[in-house]
């Protein structure tokens, strides 16, 4: 059985793009078989009741993919009211009396919206039919698609035989499933208004999840987790503190109601996200000691290659100590050598200097002996020049 059903949710998660990861234990089987007669029934409705997370949704989806069932679920929106609704409903009537096919409407406490839901929900759960829901140009469109009908089950095609069949055609294939929590004041209060979501509806109760569902869930929700296997005592270990956790708060709860006679749920989403929660620390806490363990295996690994270089190298200085013994014996000499040839090299300079300051005190003197015959040089230049003149002028008076 468990084999089937899980042929069946993977063509399910195949057809749809928003898949279901369900763990099919055996008291979601139950129940998915009871979900699965009850709209296979005519003029089958459900009312599932339990707590939220409990997976009575996902079962629903799961029989009318089963059942080969369309399934019809409202889109809540900030805008979503009385008109929207209503033309939710038309639209799903008018598809399952017209056409003749079967069809399962999911609807959720938490989309009520407007207690005005629930009335229709009600009519339509005793008769088929909402008041005021057709206009006249659908009204003129059920009459025409049941003429043949009525005609074939030797009625009168009367408006009241036409519409009379259109309703039992949609009580009997439209299929409502209606899934609400048990807790609290409102919901007695609904169903005392609302008769029919009792009398036209067959009840399944969801109560809390066994030791082996939780056992199966843990296991499947952990099993995802690297590094972890199935049979081993430490996934053992594990999936038994989930469910000693939920279980000792359920416990603490039934106390904590005695006690102090306030009520604190403990639903099927608490158990979720304990093991989602767990799930993310084990993953969090994992790589964190990933994180130190590479980082110690790194600062190891630098130690042991810088170990390495410094072997290396102590062996090339043990290789090289008397080459540097020698460069440094060579070295001293050349010290020596340069500091002696340091001391001669200053005396040579002493005297380069003093040679020096001869020259330049014997070029100052030439330097001065040179201006004083530049100077006479050009005081004697004019008396030169007129003598060459007078001497050009007698030699031209000669020659005349």
């Amino acid at each position: 059985m468990t084999k089937v059903v899980e042929d069946y949710l993977d063509d399910y998660n195949q057809i749809n793009m928003a898949q279901m990861r369900l763990v099919m234990f055996m008291d979601a089987i139950r129940h998915l078989c009871r979900i699965t007669r009850v709209i296979r029934q005519p003029l089958g409705n459900g009312l599932l009741l339990g707590m939220g997370g409990s997976g009575r949704q996902s079962l629903t989806r799961l029989a009318a993919h089963m059942a080969e069932y369309e399934l019809f679920q409202i889109e809540l929106a900030k805008n979503y009211g009385i008109p929207e609704w209503r033309e939710d409903l038309k639209k799903v009537m008018m598809k399952v009396g017209l056409e003749n096919n079967a069809m399962v409407f999911l609807f959720s406490d938490t989309q009520i919206k407007n207690e005005a839901f629930l009335e229709d929900i009600n009519n339509i759960l005793n008769s088929g039919d909402v008041p005021n829901l057709y206009g006249f140009d659908e009204l003129d469109q059920i009459y025409t698609a049941m003429k043949p009908v009525a005609q074939d089950a030797g009625l009168q095609p009367t408006k009241t035989n036409l519409f009379s069949m259109f309703t039992k055609r949609v009580r009997s294939n439209l299929h409502t499933v209606i899934t609400m929590s048990p807790l609290g004041e409102v919901f007695r209060a609904r169903l005392r208004q609302f008769p029919a979501l009792v009398n036209c509806c067959t009840i399944d109760w969801f109560s809390e999840w066994p030791s082996d569902a939780l056992r199966s869930v843990a296991m499947r929700f952990l099993g995802d987790l690297p590094d972890l296997d199935a049979n081993d005592d430490v996934m053992n270990g594990l999936v038994n503190m989930c469910q000693e956790i939920h279980s000792s708060v359920a416990q603490l709860s039934l106390r904590y109601h005695a006690e102090l006679n306030r009520h604190n749920y403990v639903t099927p989403t608490s158990y979720l996200e304990l093991l989602g929660i767990f799930s993310k620390l084990i993953v969090m806490k994992k790589m964190e000691l990933v994180t130190a363990r590479n980082r110690t295996k790194t600062g190891l690994d630098k130690l042991l290659s810088t170990a390495d270089e410094v072997a290396k190298l102590q062996a090339e200085l043990e290789t090289m100590s008397p080459l540097l013994e020698e460069a440094v014996q060579d070295s001293i000499v050349t010290m020596e050598t340069i500091s002696k040839d340091s001391v001669v090299a200053e005396e040579t300079k002493i005297m380069v200097s003093k040679e020096e300051a001869g020259a330049a005190l014997k070029a100052r003197e030439t330097q001065a002996i040179a201006d004083d015959a530049q100077r006479d040089l050009n005081e004697a230049l004019p008396a030169l020049d007129a003598a060459l003149a007078s001497l050009k002028s007698l030699n031209k008076n000669d020659v005349d």
